[in-house]
């Protein structure tokens, strides 16, 4: 498999960046499997991390799909080494039963170190098995993913939750209520995004608002992230428009809404990801027209700088998410795990698992 990212110094707007070459995380390519979605990544403490990963069909889609189910992996060493394969026991018995197929994007782990995964379910009778949505479910461990409780329902309303965080005790997460049986993208006013939050450690979750967007047709993708003063800033992408990210602020998670704008992103975004890297904000995903894998930096997480194209050529891959690893007496270091396409271009979408890390160089 050829790589298209390799070993780099980023220029960025608070400190530049050393990013690694890539490294292989899941060889979908020799096991014959496939695997876009469910790059969820989760800070269980003490060096111990959970990875996880979808294990799909390779021709159905041409590799594109959710036919299969949900994986995972744990490491005991800030992410240096990974355990056994794992399947996640709620994704397998769907996918057996010819239920739905599962996606999970997000995952957080508590306090009180329970670790909970958001599930996406998709229509087992489309040729992808992607979608339509139902409504998503959550799964909890309380032993680090050894066990995992029944799941249990995160809202009435069909959709996709495409983030989720947790800080000072409450799991925030964030839900496009679209079941996307016309388009993934909104269609109709109906369409809107549901912000929700948990202070039990995801057993229960109750609305915090509706995010006030003028306009949610074409829209669809989502994220979040805090700024020093503690304010919430939730970034949405509209297919029509994918140099300019909406975003919105809130000073009190997601009560009230103080500021909103157009956040410039000059190579484009989809599947947008943020978080923050010694001070400085992080945006990766896929760069415009679902081409190539683009990351930009920002002091202010609203005004980013022209972005970097680590890849301007392989399309229908780039699905990302990302973890900070706090290693005692190491540099803080941001883990990227991503699909990338192993199949020809214009033959096949089956893709590798794959990561690279960034540091800050100051």
């Amino acid at each position: 498999m050829e790589r298209r990212i390799h070993e780099q110094i980023i220029k960025g707007k608070v400190h530049n960046l050393h990013l690694s070459e890539s490294e292989i995380y899941v060889d979908n390519e020799t096991r014959g499997r496939s695997g876009h979605m469910s790059h969820a990544m989760v800070d269980m403490g003490g060096g111990k991390f959970m990875v996880f990963n979808a294990n799909t069909s390779p021709t159905r889609a041409l590799g594109h799909g959710n036919y299969g189910w949900i994986e995972y992996r744990i490491s005991n060493d800030y992410c240096r080494t990974f355990g056994e394969v794992r399947e996640l026991p709620y994704a397998k018995q769907c996918f057996l039963n010819g239920d739905c197929t599962v996606s999970v994007e997000k995952a957080v782990a508590c306090d009180d170190c329970t670790v909970v995964a958001f599930c996406l379910r998709n229509s087992i009778y489309t040729e992808g098995c992607s979608e339509p949505w139902d409504s998503c479910m959550v799964v909890r461990s309380h032993d680090k993913g050894e066990t995992w409780d029944d799941a249990t329902l995160f809202c009435k309303h069909k959709g996709r939750i495409y983030d989720a965080c947790y800080r000072d005790g409450v799991i925030y997460a964030l839900i496009f209520c679209n079941d996307a049986s016309v388009l993934f993208t909104g269609n109709t006013p109906l369409h809107v995004y549901r912000l929700y939050k948990s202070e039990d450690s995801g057993r229960t979750f109750e609305e915090v608002c509706v995010l006030p967007l003028e306009n949610t047709l074409a829209h669809a993708y989502c994220a979040m992230t805090f700024n020093d003063q503690g304010e919430m800033i939730v970034y949405v992408y509209n297919a029509g428009d994918e140099r300019n990210l909406d975003y919105l602020i809130s000073p009190d998670c997601g009560k009230t809404w103080t500021r909103s704008g157009k956040s410039y992103c000059h190579n484009k975004i989809r599947n947008p990801q943020i978080n923050r890297l010694d001070g400085q904000y992080i945006l990766h995903g896929r760069a415009g027209a679902g081409a190539g894998f683009v990351l930009y930096t920002s002091a202010d997480g609203i005004e980013w700088d022209n972005g970097v194209l680590l890849d301007t050529l392989k399309p229908s891959c780039y699905y990302s998410n990302n973890v900070i690893i706090r290693e005692p007496g190491q540099p803080d270091v941001m883990l990227i795990k991503f699909s990338e396409l192993y199949s020809p271009v214009g033959v096949g979408k089956c893709v590798n698992g794959m990561m690279v890390r960034l540091t800050s160089i100051q």
